[in-house]
């Protein structure tokens, strides 16, 4: 897994975001009071509390639209729980504002970026680049968009550049051996990695990298030796060894080491999650995310006019259930999409969204969706269990951990949560 640069959140430290874009004489205190709200807002975030304080962004536009700061605060924040479109509209409301804005810019283009959008994220990073070719930080980002694009030429030339304006970024010098694994080119990989620890030798998954590296490339030396070998060997024998697996272990693909650990891992314990097969129940689901049909949603009373929404709703949940069943993914995010826009209370709608999103690649959205659905229902175990999946899939192997954890402490008997917790440890024994 790549490290995405962070998007740069409200500076709350003495910064009034009214500065410069609030109307003549407008100030800390005769603004009508945004300025408490937009404080509010800050401190929130920095506490991790992003609802909260979209909430307090809100109540501060109310009083002053035109405060560009606090759009752009308010996009890092819907960002951080998973809403990149409503960032995005955020980003584009302060840039209306304030046309070209550089920190803007690049905040919009990392949410473009996890959204999947990377064409579009790339006009942003382009547009930064013209203003300030020497930003490290915008080249390693556009780096991040072409790996995640499969374009690793491109994506080693970004973060070549990225490092030679600023060689103390370990962020660059991780990505960079990301990249160079890609062409096989294993020890210059590990020499990046090593630059990386040199930086921050604290970061656990920089050294996880480093020893996958090297787990690779032993692989590589095992396999040419065996090679050489086989050249030795009589004729007869050559098939034989060369294509018998071992007795306790399915023959690898040749195309493993293409493959990264983690999807290694997956793909040789084959855990249910990965292939669905049938709609789970709540006691014995398979590790499979699937979309939930079974169950009901009863968190929020009916309203006085809710017959209508009701039907509705009911409609675009049996068609987001169907769609996904039948591999068509972004018509079922459509449908699971308009569902919390009408109810955004309804987990189960939370939950399938970030099931779609994650078939098609988008796992960072994903993971917001069960963030929202856990607000709802914090001790919902398919919930738990699909954001340990994603987690998982993603390399953020200790989160993932926790979330099996806490779903076995919910539910002793858990299979999912059981197989969840054996890859995290196989993984963990691979790495050590």
């Amino acid at each position: 897994m790549i490290f995405g640069k962070k998007k740069r959140l409200p500076d709350t430290k003495g910064k009034d975001p009214s500065v410069g874009t609030a109307p003549k004489g407008a100030g800390a205190t005769t603004d009508g009071g945004a300025s408490v709200w937009v404080n509010k807002g800050n401190n929130l975030v920095e506490s991790s509390m992003y609802t909260e304080a979209i909430q307090c962004y809100d109540k501060a536009l109310e009083i002053n639209p035109r405060y560009m700061e606090v759009h752009n605060n308010r996009g890092l924040a819907l960002a951080r729980t998973g809403r990149f479109g409503d960032a995005i509209q955020s980003y584009d409301r302060a840039l209306e504002l304030k046309p070209g804005d550089l920190e803007v810019l690049y905040n919009k283009g990392i949410a473009l970026a996890q959204m999947g959008k990377g064409d579009e994220a790339l006009a942003c990073y382009d547009k930064l680049l013209e203003s300030n070719p020497n930003d490290a930080n915008t080249w390693c980002s556009k780096g991040d968009v072409f790996f995640e694009s499969e374009k690793f030429e491109e994506a080693l030339k970004a973060y070549d550049r990225s490092i030679q304006l600023n060689p103390k970024d370990e962020t660059a010098w991780n990505n960079r051996g990301m990249t160079l694994v890609k062409f096989n080119r294993y020890d210059e990989a590990i020499e990046s990695y090593d630059k990386a620890l040199e930086i921050n030798p604290r970061i656990e998954k920089i050294w996880s990298n480093k020893g996958l590296a090297i787990s690779k490339m032993n692989e590589k030396q095992d396999k040419i030796d065996l090679q050489k070998i086989a050249v030795t060997l009589p004729k007869e024998d050559k098939k034989v060894t060369l294509a018998k697996p071992g007795s306790e272990e399915p023959a690898k693909k040749e195309k493993e080491t293409e493959i990264s650990f983690i999807q290694e891992l997956m793909e040789k314990t084959r855990p249910a999650f990965e292939k669905p097969t049938e709609i789970r129940s709540d006691k014995t689901q398979p590790p499979v995310p699937k979309p939930d049909i079974s169950r009901k949603d009863t968190q929020i009373p009916p309203k006085p006019v809710t017959a209508q929404l009701s039907t509705r709703t009911d409609e675009n949940m049996k068609n987001g259930n169907s769609l996904y069943s039948n591999g068509k993914y972004e018509e079922a995010l459509e449908c699971f999409t308009k569902l919390v826009e009408k109810d955004p209370k309804n987990k189960t709608a939370w939950n399938n969204k970030g099931l779609s999103l994650g078939k098609l690649g988008r796992v960072y959205e994903a993971i917001g969706c069960y963030d929202k659905a856990l607000e709802i229902a914090p001790k919902d175990h398919v919930v738990l269990n699909n954001k340990g999946s994603a987690l998982f899939k993603k390399g953020r192997v200790n989160e993932a951990l926790e979330c099996y954890k806490t779903t076995l402490g919910l539910d002793p008997n858990n299979k999912t949560a059981s197989r969840g917790i054996e890859l995290c440890n196989e993984y963990f024994a691979k790495s050590a």
